[in-house]
């Protein structure tokens, strides 16, 4: 990678992993492009940002996250680019007891706006036996 994309990427994960364990919905918007797209299991997609952080903000009043993500591996070129990761950790309704430890895989699609990277497209799923 050029430059500093590493740092750049490390910081965005960052910034979303702590939007998601704090339950900040302005953190979580910061990290999006306006025209960015969600699709996660067992969420509906949302197209653009409206959508997704509306999204957000209904789901982070219900859940209690405790993630950490983990960059798999990273492409970037010219304004475009893809991370994945692994994330473990727990999500659960607010005010329960986690039973135990989940893992995630996610790719996102990554976009260089206004000279920042963007998540433009992410997609997650559970782990096939990721549980822990």
């Amino acid at each position: 990678m050029k430059g500093n994309f590493n740092e750049e990427i490390q910081i965005l994960l960052q910034t979303y992993q702590r939007g998601l364990n704090e339950a900040d919905v302005a953190l979580v918007e910061s990290v999006y492009a306006n025209d960015g797209v969600f699709i996660g299991q067992p969420f509906p997609t949302a197209t653009g940002k409206d959508d997704i952080v509306a999204l957000y903000a209904d789901f982070l009043s219900k859940l209690d996250f405790d993630v950490e993500f983990e960059i798999l591996e990273v492409e970037l070129a010219d304004d475009l680019g893809f991370i994945r990761t692994q994330s473990v950790g727990t999500i659960v309704p607010k005010g329960q007891t986690p039973a135990g430890r989940e893992r995630n895989r996610e790719v996102f699609i990554v976009k260089r706006i206004d000279g920042a990277w963007k998540f433009y497209r992410y997609i997650f799923n559970p782990e096939v036996g990721g549980a822990q």
